[in-house]
């Protein structure tokens, strides 16, 4: 089975072509294919009765208000349009067993969702003050010209992570350890209900996260990039594709039992 429809919640700010091919390349090498979801809170029901998984993809920061915060001076954009989608989307998704991945910003969106709470600055804390980032996403910016024209990858912040070995990161990688890229500006504070950390860098940061019993990764990194350092990191494409896979048939087959 193959073509699945994955639901992509996308930005519409910063990004320009790249946020039409960058998370969506990667969905349909494993056989997806990306649809861009309305932000409509009206519109989740009904997106959510095609679709066989759901990609939270990455973008701006989230509205500390979200998580009971004010905003603090080194909070970057926010986009209160997509959260209240977000919020909205998350919770009915796993109310009728999507598979959920999230990409950065999206690894954020599914821990506040949950109940769960960000740094709104890794320099607001002492153990994250010198986590590898990209102040101003000079280097974002790099990494998505090259990776809209096919040139090299441009030099990145990067890091280590360790992965928990009872977890999909695990499963789908196979190593206890990686490098990854190092975009982001935030980080996970209080994890949300449910939710565990499945990968920690050196100084703690949570770089992935997963829901106990459920089909829900979240990554820090920006995996659409990673993927193509380190093909390893494909196979969570596929894990995720195959997730779809599975519930659609499920679906197919509850279907053709009441008939």
């Amino acid at each position: 089975m193959s073509g699945v429809l994955i639901g992509v919640s996308a930005s519409l700010h910063d990004f320009g072509d790249y946020g039409g091919v960058g998370i969506q390349r990667p969905l349909v090498e494993a056989g997806g294919v990306p649809v861009t979801l309305p932000q409509l809170v009206d519109a989740i029901d009904a997106s959510l009765e095609h679709m066989a998984g759901v990609v939270l993809a990455p973008g701006r920061d989230i509205d500390p208000a979200r998580y009971g915060q004010q905003p603090d001076p080194l909070l970057a954009p926010t986009e209160p349009r997509r959260d209240e989608f977000e919020f909205a989307l998350v919770p009915a998704a796993i109310e009728r067993g999507v598979p959920l991945l999230g990409v950065c910003r999206g690894m954020q969106v599914l821990n506040v969702a949950l109940g769960g709470t960000l740094v709104q600055d890794v320099r607001l804390s002492e153990p994250m003050r010198d986590h590898p980032s990209d102040p101003g996403w000079r280097s974002w910016k790099e990494m998505e010209t090259a990776s809209l024209h096919g040139g090299d990858v441009p030099t990145h912040p990067r890091h280590e992570i360790a992965v928990a070995r009872d977890s999909i990161l695990y499963s789908a990688l196979g190593v206890p350890t990686a490098s990854v890229n190092s975009f982001h500006h935030q980080a996970i504070d209080r994890l949300g209900d449910g939710l565990r950390a499945t990968a920690t860098a050196p100084d703690g940061v949570i770089e992935a996260i997963e829901l106990d019993g459920y089909p829900a990764l979240g990554l820090q990194c920006e995996l659409q990039e990673e993927y193509k350092i380190d093909r390893r990191f494909a196979s969570v494409f596929d894990w995720f594709v195959a997730a779809a896979q599975r519930r659609t048939a499920q679906l197919r087959g509850r279907r053709l039992s009441v008939s």
